[in-house]
């Protein structure tokens, strides 16, 4: 590399106006593995950009031009749907909010490798259920506007390798605002993780526990109950149950009646008779196969 040479790095490109080593001293040209601190680029590169002498101006200019469209598309992909996802990322997608979350971060960091980094780290997490996207994405101290930003678009405020300053936690306290700091990437990782998990309902688990089949129908209009014998297992008063008929479901719902003879119970066991009832459900015949289950609940998954 010598003094004049035309060079790109990144979205940058320029020509060497000097070089300076780490004692200071000028250099004129260096060899390949020689490090040095150089001036004459019109921007500056992040962390991993290639850095390449080429022989015009014309050719570094179009090979910068190139990667800052790059960047404005990936920052336009970002801000529209997340984490480095794009249109195609949403085939099947219907809009629905049940479908899908979204949570809206800004992010800032000490540095351009350090904003890499955290970024890099946050695009492993699953997607499937809830993206990232990102309003902000930049280096520099959380600032003011931030929470101004975060405050009206119920965004989320990530720092990394930065320290908001007391003015910015006491606006973001007032504000309603939660901010996420810390130096140690795995912390926030985890952190931003937990507030992903937290836009997601538990997940109802179904284990069956019992049948019953219908001997008889009591009563008229809706308070119809049906008159059954525990076949296999258990049949629970919070159980939510399966009606069968002919093999089809004709009725999926909870159970909200339970007794044997009059006396109300909350289960009933196998070779026992009972009486069932369902507020949703009137239309039992004689003959029908009710498939009882437990109902519990089990904390979401990102995947």
């Amino acid at each position: 590399l010598k003094i004049g040479d035309i060079v790109t790095a990144g979205t940058g490109y320029g020509r060497v106006k000097s070089m300076v080593d780490a004692s200071g001293e000028q250099k004129s040209e260096v060899a390949p593995s020689f490090a040095v601190q150089m001036v004459g680029l019109n921007n500056v590169p992040s962390a991993g950009d290639a850095f390449q002498v080429v022989e015009d101006e014309q050719k570094a200019r179009e090979m910068a031009e190139k990667e800052l469209d790059k960047e404005r598309k990936l920052r336009l992909s970002e801000q529209s749907s997340g984490s480095y996802f794009s249109v195609g990322s949403f085939e099947g997608y219907d809009g629905s909010e049940n479908d899908l979350k979204i949570l809206n971060v800004i992010l800032r960091a000490g540095a351009s490798g350090s904003l890499e980094a955290i970024k890099g780290m946050l695009r492993d997490l699953p997607q499937e259920k809830v993206i990232l996207r990102y309003l902000t994405s930049a280096t520099g101290e959380i600032s003011l506007s931030d929470v101004d930003q975060a405050s009206t678009s119920d965004a989320h405020i990530i720092g990394f390798d930065v320290t908001p300053s007391e003015e910015v936690l006491a606006s973001a306290k007032q504000a309603g605002v939660q901010i996420y700091s810390s130096d140690v990437i795995y912390n926030l990782v985890q952190d931003v993780e937990k507030v992903m998990l937290g836009l997601l309902d538990d997940v109802e688990v179904l284990d069956q526990v019992g049948e019953a089949e219908v001997l008889a129908v009591f009563g008229s209009n809706k308070s119809k109950v049906a008159g059954c014998k525990v076949t296999e297992g258990v049949v629970q008063n919070t159980s939510r149950i399966q009606v069968v008929r002919k093999k089809k479901t004709v009725f999926e719902g909870d159970v909200t009646s339970l007794r044997i003879v009059k006396e109300d119970v909350s289960e009933v066991l196998e070779g026992s008779e009972c009486g069932i009832g369902c507020e949703e459900f009137e239309f039992w015949k004689a003959g029908d196969r009710i498939i009882a289950y437990s109902v519990s609940r089990q904390s979401p998954s990102l995947g």
